[in-house]
Order: structure tokens, then C-alpha cells, then sequence
């Protein structure tokens, strides 16, 4: 199977909904999982060495009276990512299984991992904009943008693939799972900031 991953890779930026299919009838997770971690890895470091470059830690860090060493936000960005990862695959999949999917868990885990791959791209981007100034965060900005939106496709993609729905139910559950997971405990904090703050 090691000798697969390249081409998944390579398949899953010129041809994802074949690539991603076979990815997860495959269940290649370890592998999906490894390459999960190292491009998450190397874009916290990547966004980490442009904010800082731009003195935003800094800023952030005097205001609030505290320090905190770069090795130390990328470490704790990772674990959370690895974690958030378990949790919103696991979401998908249960929501894929509510609307009618067939597949298992190790199915949407492998396909997710590996529709996440193009996230690398940011990488090189990230690094490159940090010695532009302005128009180096606003060239990040919107590579950030389009990349997180192919992502995203390909994430979709990728449960539509592993458990046999339709672009819409697939849409549909990605959808409330986010909606789940990210915004709803956001307005929650917000919510709770502001009432802590004005009364």
C-alpha cells in the first residue's frame, strides 16, 4: 500500500472523486493520519513564522501581560488539530450514517485525511508572504481563502465517497456538523464574554 500513497496524493488534486473513492474502499488511515499530521504540522509553523514575522504575537502578548514561546502555540495548535480531527470525522461519519451512508468510521477518516492534503500549498504561500508586508498578508489571505475552499469540496467529496450519499445529503451533513462543532460553541463563548463583560 506504501507505494499507493503518491499516487492518492497526486490523485487527489487531479482527480479527487475517483482518488478519494478508492482511498476510502482502501482504508489506508495510518497513512492517511500521518499525512494529516505532517501538513498540519508544517502550516502551524508556516503561520506561526508570519504572524510572528509581523509582530502580531507580540502585540497580542503585551496586551494581555503574558508569553508564550512559538514551539508552544505550534505544539498546542497541533494537538488540537489531531484532536478536532477524531471528533469532526467522527461527526460526519455518525451523520453520513443518520442520512443513509453505508460506510464505516475508518472509511471517512482515511478519504477526510487525505482531501485535506492540498492544504500543504499554504505552506510555501505562508512563508513567502511573510517577507511582503501587507501585500504578503493580503496575498496569504486570499490564497487561504480559495485553498480552505477546495478543502473543503474535497472534504465533502470525500464523505459523499466513503458512504455512498448524494452531493446534497453529503453537503447537508458536513454543514450541521460544522455548525455543531465550531459555531455554535463560538456564539456560546462570545455570548458568555459579552455578559461577563457588560453585566
Amino acid at each position: 500500500m506504501g507505494d499507493r500513497i503518491f499516487d492518492w496524493l497526486y490523485g487527489v488534486i487531479t482527480r479527487p472523486v475517483g482518488t478519494l473513492n478508492e482511498i476510502a474502499r482502501e482504508k489506508p488511515a495510518g497513512w492517511g493520519f500521518l499525512i494529516y499530521l505532517a501538513v498540519s504540522l508544517m502550516s502551524g509553523a508556516a503561520v506561526t513564522f508570519q504572524q510572528y514575522r509581523y509582530g502580531m504575537f507580540d502585540e497580542a502578548m503585551q496586551q494581555f501581560a503574558i508569553t508564550i514561546a512559538p514551539a508552544v502555540l505550534i505544539i498546542g495548535g497541533f494537538f488540537f488539530t489531531v484532536v478536532a480531527l477524531f471528533v469532526f470525522t467522527l461527526v460526519l461519519h455518525l451523520f453520513g450514517r443518520l442520512f443513509g451512508g453505508s460506510g464505516g468510521y475508518w472509511n471517512i477518516f482515511s478519504a477526510y485525511t487525505f482531501a485535506s492534503f492540498p492544504s500543504i500549498i499554504g505552506v510555501p504561500v505562508s512563508l513567502f508572504a511573510a517577507f511582503l508586508g501587507w501585500a504578503g498578508m493580503l496575498l496569504n489571505s486570499l490564497a487561504g481563502f480559495g485553498i480552505s475552499i477546495w478543502v473543503i469540496v474535497l472534504q465533502v467529496i470525500a464523505l459523499r465517497e466513503s458512504h455512498g450519499l448524494t452531493t446534497g445529503m453529503s453537503i447537508l451533513a458536513y454543514i450541521i456538523s460544522v455548525v455543531l462543532l465550531f459555531i455554535i460553541p463560538i456564539v456560546i463563548i462570545v455570548a458568555a464574554l459579552i455578559a461577563l463583560f457588560v453585566f
